[in-house]
């Protein structure tokens, strides 16, 4: 059996990270939640607590989303990361996916499918949001 999920939370935005922290520890498998408010932070906070997976969002100030994929796939090729953002165009989701994330969310998406993803990416797979499946495919 696997030990309670660790996550680092990476939005600009204190509700949203307020909400998404709030609904992911209703979740019995999660454990300890971390929250950065940029790219830069969550590269610091990735090295000092390896949180089994990233919620991060696509556009924040400073780095921002894509160049922190980056940083943090070159830190470790084996960082699970999901992006959760606004942008539904199948372009964001190959950018992102292409710099080494491993799901794709909408911040639209239900709060069960944000647990889905999570537990899919955990496991070793891929998660990209349904709305958007169609006009990007896996490869």
């Amino acid at each position: 059996m696997m030990d309670k999920v660790s996550v680092l939370l990476v939005d600009d935005h204190a509700v949203v990270r307020a909400g998404y922290k709030a609904y992911l520890s209703l979740a019995e498998h999660i454990g300890d939640i971390y929250e950065a408010e940029s790219g830069e932070k969550a590269c610091q906070l990735y090295t000092d607590y390896q949180p089994n997976i990233v919620i991060l969002d696509m556009s924040m100030p400073g780095i921002g989303g894509l160049e922190t994929i980056r940083r943090l796939i070159m830190r470790d090729a084996n960082c699970d990361i999901l992006v959760f953002s606004i942008y539904d165009e199948a372009v964001f989701v190959e950018r992102a996916m292409k710099a080494g994330a491993k799901g794709y969310l909408l911040k639209s998406s239900s709060p069960e499918t944000l647990i889905a993803a999570v537990n899919k990416i955990i496991h070793g797979g891929q998660f990209i949001s349904p709305e958007v499946i169609e006009t990007f495919r896996l490869e």
